[in-house]
């Protein structure tokens, strides 16, 4: 029904919204957050921004080498 290659795809493009609702968080929301015993902080969403960036980078080479 789907191939491998267009599950990928899905994939990469519910990580590259997720890449952009950091994005999106730098911009709009007011940093550190509290949620329950975890700060989220400026430092620990930019690296979830660069980490989810590297892997829509990488699922979507993995799509374009299937």
């Amino acid at each position: 029904m789907w191939s491998t290659r267009d599950i990928i795809i899905f994939c990469a493009g519910a990580q590259l919204f997720h890449t952009l609702s950091h994005v999106m968080m730098t911009r709009f929301c007011t940093l550190p957050i509290q949620l329950g015993s975890f700060t989220f902080t400026k430092q620990f969403n930019m690296y979830a921004i660069i980490i989810n960036a590297a892997i829509t980078i990488l699922l979507l080479w993995w799509a374009n080498n299937l």
